[in-house]
């Protein structure tokens, strides 16, 4: 898999595609889905892979609801398990060497799950859990589970943070309509992540769900920010 290498400059590190305000760093990524993948690709976790078909797993870059003039990173599945792990993934490269960073994050996506809402085993806005992780190998499902510690649905792990739900505001309880909302980690949520002995590390964005339903993403922006204390 290609990874992204960085490019330092004296406001730190600025990708093609981008159309949003970098966050402050020593070292920040932009990705706007609408210009391509930029290297993420998709993963799924916490399901019996010999049944996948049951659980209507998609991904990739699909036009937007309602603009289609707009692209955006598409995930999809049904969370039969009761613990279905939806995520993108990239390896960034150019990093100190075995150095400890500490990562804020900001994502903009579409969901259709509204604020409030009831559903099976869970609420399909706010049992749906945002977390962003790392890992010095790549994110991948090995056997059953995830490969890294990512925790449990509202529990966070020793190698990724629960940082918000997927509820939204503007969407309805039908899931008739998707509603853009953005999540922003702060200062005093910063993940710590930890470069391998060539500067590299994994990152991943994923929802952790405890909403028996399904959950249909698109991701529009990720900026990620490293800083190094």
């Amino acid at each position: 898999m290609k990874h992204l290498a960085l490019v330092i400059g004296l406001s730190g590190v600025l990708l093609s595609g981008c159309n949003m305000e970098l966050l402050s760093a020593d070292k920040a990524f932009n990705f706007d889905f609408n210009t391509g993948s930029h290297g993420w690709t998709a993963g799924f976790s916490d399901y019996p892979a010999d049944n996948a078909e049951i659980y209507q797993l998609e991904s990739g870059l699909r036009v937007l609801p309602g603009n289609a003039g707009k692209k955006a990173f598409y995930l999809s599945g049904m969370n039969r398990s009761d613990d279905l792990f939806m995520y993108i993934k990239n390896q960034f490269s150019g990093l100190e060497p075995s150095t400890k960073y500490y990562a804020r994050v900001r994502l903009t996506f579409l969901s259709n799950a509204g604020v409030g809402c009831a559903g099976v085993g869970g609420a399909p806005g706010e049992s749906v859990y945002l977390k962003f992780g790392y890992g010095d190998k790549e994110p991948k499902q090995e056997g059953y589970y995830l490969n890294l510690d990512k925790g449990q649905q509202s529990q966070s792990g020793t190698q990724a943070k629960v940082i918000g739900n997927v509820a939204t505001t503007g969407a309805a309880c039908d899931g008739s309509n998707f509603a853009e909302k953005t999540v922003q980690t702060t200062t005093s949520e910063r993940v710590p992540v930890y470069s391998d002995g060539q500067g590299r590390v994994w990152v991943f964005i994923g929802t952790d769900s405890g909403y028996e339903g399904l959950t249909s993403l698109y991701y529009k922006n990720i900026e990620i920010a490293l800083e190094s204390l």
